[in-house]
């Protein structure tokens, strides 16, 4: 059968609240942060204070860190990038194992993975290496997973390192980004500045994200992939831009996960996998995380079944069976009125600003929504009516009713 090819890069539905952040300065490695896991160290390198070197010293010393990431299905490809960002170390304090960040949509719905390695030689002659991977766990929420790698013993591969505190980065700094563009073009750097620190942007398929924004070029592939700072630090993960907006084309609007928010994700997913004799036995998963899968529009609607009254409704459906509505609502469509989380009611009954904002208000509400938490949503159900050979109508029933569920941990499995 042939494969189709998809390129990991999301696109933004939307930017909204740009929020300053605090001073920061370049950095160089310090003592690696480290904690036990069963019977084994985990070791992952943060950063402190120090002189940036010239920009081919760093991009020789970091670029061998972002690797080409290719998942696959039983129909298609995937591609995308990522970062090796730490790894299980041996009784001779050397790596057996590494970790590599990525994101969600890089690895989603795909059941087996490869990492291509850059190596540099001391000429500057460029190879890589391939090596199958396993997932270790991923959050889509987050739009972060962690694959890991078990390269043969003594191979020693570039390990980046992360930012000390990615909220010191200021508007204006200088960095790179590096990733696997067209799925085809491993180890691309681009240049560019911090464009602002923290967007509240809407993701497709995961809802609203506080991200980085970068005028460094990105394109499909890219996803995964590492933005450095000057000193060649890891400033975020890559994962989204814009490719236009309101029907117009545009450049230089992409966007990372922040470091600090990456690297708590990656933690998780690390540190609440199980694995025996190099098998992920259980996913890891990042605590608190909610299975919600709701997915949310707005719609016009009528009041009844009489046409009397056009009105804007908010619409939910269920993304997959695993959404705690699904066998309730299975496929369709519903128009929700309210909802309420540990006792606080939302109505969208309201008027909004704009279809946007009603969608955007119902994803904030749900954002919030930990594992545990008591969720009861209100709904009518939406029906339709024949209006000749060639038009129906939708419309909205007469009765409210409500699904009750408890918000259960979110664990991603392929």
């Amino acid at each position: 059968m042939k494969k189709s090819f998809i390129l990991g890069i999301f696109s933004c539905a939307a930017a909204a609240t740009m929020i300053f952040s605090v001073a920061g300065c370049a950095q160089t490695p310090q003592t690696p942060q480290t904690y036990e896991r069963n019977s084994y160290t985990v070791e992952v390198t943060q950063a402190e204070s120090g002189e940036p070197s010239s920009a081919t010293e760093v991009l020789q010393k970091i670029r061998p860190s972002v690797v080409d990431v290719t998942g696959y299905s039983q129909t298609s490809a995937s591609a995308g990038s990522g970062v090796i960002i730490g790894g299980v170390k041996n009784s001779q304090n050397e790596y057996s194992q590494y970790y590599i960040v990525t994101n969600h949509h890089v690895i989603e719905g795909s059941d087996s993975f490869t990492v291509d390695v850059l190596s540099i030689a001391d000429g500057g002659e460029e190879s890589t290496t391939a090596y199958s991977a396993r997932l270790v766990g991923s959050s889509k929420k987050r739009d972060i997973a962690v694959l890991s790698i078990t390269p043969p013993a003594g191979t020693a591969l570039t390990v980046a390192t992360f930012i000390a505190d990615s909220d010191a980065v200021k508007v204006g700094a200088e960095v790179y980004a590096i990733g696997n563009p067209l799925g085809i073009l491993g180890g691309s750097v681009t240049h560019g500045i911090v464009s602002a620190t923290k967007r509240n942007v809407n993701v497709d398929e995961i809802g609203s994200m506080t991200l980085m924004q970068t005028d460094a070029l990105t394109n499909g592939g890219n996803s995964g992939g590492g933005l450095f700072d000057m000193s060649g630090n890891l400033v975020g993960i890559i994962n989204s831009g814009y490719e236009s907006y309101n029907g117009r084309r545009v450049e230089g609007l992409n966007f990372a996960i922040p470091a600090n928010d990456a690297r708590t994700a990656a933690f998780s997913l690390i540190e609440t996998h199980v694995e025996e004799n190099g098998v992920v036995t259980e996913y890891g998963y990042v605590e608190g995380d909610a299975r919600i899968d709701l997915t949310f529009s707005t719609a016009t609607l009528y009041a009844d079944s009489n046409l009397s009254a056009r009105t804007s409704c908010l619409v939910a459906t269920a993304g997959s069976e695993s959404c705690p509505v699904y066998t309730a609502w299975g496929n369709a469509a519903k128009a929700v009125t309210a909802i309420t989380v540990n006792g606080e009611r939302h109505s969208f009954l309201e008027a909004a600003d704009s279809s946007y904002a009603l969608t955007q208000a119902a994803d904030d509400v749900m954002a919030e929504v930990k594992a545990g938490d008591s969720v009861i949503i209100e709904y009518k159900d939406v029906l339709t009516v024949s209006a000749g050979f060639f038009y129906t109508y939708n419309y909205l029933s007469s009765e409210t009713k409500t699904a009750t569920f408890t918000a259960e941990q979110y664990v991603y499995e392929p």
